[in-house]
């Protein structure tokens, strides 16, 4: 298996362990299709770009964790959005961005990847108009070259 695959394969094996996401796809970001059938929270894998280097390859992702927001019919003036699920959201989302990250960084892994960079977490609300929220960041990781890919 060649590296970009090995890579790929282990961010999707890692967000698939994690219990509270539903859908993982590796689309551009703005290309997601958010149609009706899909079931939040869903993370969205976006390979931006590939550095190879004498002896690594390192990979750039932008990663995307959205839910639904839901809106309680009740009238208030609060402006705290507590008619609104608005922050268990970004609790939820950023949960699934901390287990992904805490992961890479505290724990071996058998292909080697490790994080390079990352950007802070950028929080997203009603994020496109689409009633959704969550979290996005960039992230670097290296893998390797072991030259499988040529």
């Amino acid at each position: 298996m060649n590296e970009t695959s090995t890579i790929n394969n282990f961010i999707i094996a890692l967000f698939d362990g994690n219990k509270l996401v539903n859908t993982i796809s590796i689309v551009p970001t703005n290309s997601l299709n958010l149609n009706k059938g899909t079931i939040l929270p869903l993370v969205n894998i976006d390979m931006l770009s590939i550095d190879v280097q004498l002896d690594v390859l390192v990979y750039e992702f932008k990663i995307t964790v959205i839910q639904q927001r839901d809106i309680k019919p009740k009238k208030t003036d609060s402006k705290l959005l507590g008619d609104s699920n608005y922050l268990d959201n970004i609790n939820e989302t950023t949960s699934i961005a901390q287990r992904f990250i805490n992961v890479l960084t505290h724990q071996n892994n058998d292909e080697n990847i490790e994080i390079v960079s990352q950007t802070d977490l950028n929080v997203l609300k009603n994020w496109r108009g689409d009633g959704l929220d969550g979290v996005q960041f960039t992230i670097e990781l290296s893998i390797p070259n072991i030259g499988t890919s040529c």
